[in-house]
């Protein structure tokens, strides 16, 4: 074989550098395509993340709220000297309060002889860092006050930690009974006297953890109903109301309506016995819990369940989820 034929079975300069090339820009491709695959990766697990821990305080802080109780004050007492209170104030500015002082009965007590109650005073407050982040605290105290007490504490206070930092944004807006939309609350005033919300929202986002991005943070909100209504404690010892059942106003209506028949065909106008005022929160629910229900849904209709006699109307409705909706019976679809 020639010396010529010989050179001209390898491969030229021209071809190799081509190959190399190739297989160059194979590895570039891969290479970006892992990256972003890295950082799909990353941006996943962060929101997974924020959205456990957004829950997180979402649900400490509607198990307070879920437990709110607050009492009626009696037209002769002094309202500074009533502590019963519910109050959301705006400190840090915007339309929603960023903190809120209320009685819950959701306490758990420490102590065995007895001098404690489920019964506690419970504040969320919150403090702007330099970063332009909040903090948010929560403070308890089992001891009611003696008098009306609006002023908040400090985070440094007994009975005050750090449930969240790093947070963005925090605030509360209110439900009224009339399912008008409130950013403040104060059941101190002539207003809102010895009054709450029919339900509370909550609305918190979080800082990035990363790089700065465009793209706004989600806003997770959590919307809470407060079950048990103003407790109106002078009515109920007093055996001349209604509720009592042998006051001049029972005696008064069977004068009235000794003789006489309504257009239903009972007598005297009276409610038949077990007829009902109005919708209540067994009228419009389900007994039993749908299996097509959502978690989110499953949770509401729990609450619902808890408290059968909970009249229902439409400021119920309104702040009920789309997802909860759909289980409300027709004639409670306001």
């Amino acid at each position: 074989m020639s010396t010529r034929s010989k050179r001209r079975e390898g491969f030229t300069l021209i071809e190799i550098m081509a190959v190399v090339a190739l297989i160059g820009f194979v590895f570039y491709v891969a290479l970006n395509f892992y990256s972003e695959l890295a950082r799909a990766t990353a941006r996943a697990s962060d929101n997974t993340r924020g959205v456990r821990r957004a829950s997180a305080i979402l649900d400490r802080v509607a198990r307070d709220l879920e437990g709110a109780f607050l009492m009626m004050k009696p037209p002769e007492v002094d309202p500074f000297s009533f502590p019963w209170i519910f109050l959301g104030q705006t400190r840090l500015g915007g339309d929603t309060s960023d903190r809120l002082k209320f009685i819950t009965r959701n306490h758990d007590p420490t102590r065995t002889d007895g001098a404690e109650t489920n019964l506690a005073v419970v504040a969320y407050i919150t403090e702007s860092g330099e970063d332009d982040s909040i903090s948010l605290y929560r403070w308890s105290s089992p001891r009611l006050p003696e008098s009306l007490d609006k002023d908040f504490p400090r985070e440094d206070d007994e009975g005050a930690y750090l449930l969240a930092e790093g947070l963005r944004y925090f605030g509360f807006f209110f439900v009224s009974e009339d399912g008008d939309l409130r950013g403040e609350w104060d059941s101190s005033t002539l207003l809102e006297s010895s009054s709450l919300p029919r339900a509370v929202g909550i609305q918190l986002s979080l800082m990035p953890d990363g790089e700065e991005t465009e793209e706004e943070p989600p806003i997770y909100q959590r919307k809470v109903l407060l079950p048990v209504r103003p407790i109106d404690l002078a009515k109920l010892l007093d055996p001349a109301s209604a509720l009592g059942g042998n006051g001049e106003d029972d005696d008064a209506e069977n004068e009235d309506g000794e003789d006489g028949e309504d257009d239903s065909g009972g007598s005297g106008g009276k409610k038949k016995p077990g007829e009902l005022e109005e919708l209540t929160n067994a009228d419009c629910f389900p007994t039993s819990m749908p299996a097509s229900a959502s978690p989110e849904a499953q949770s509401w209709l729990r609450l619902a369940l808890r408290v059968p006699q909970l009249a229902f109307g439409p400021a119920e409705y309104a702040v009920l989820p789309e997802s909860v909706k759909a289980f409300v019976k027709p004639k409670c679809r306001f």
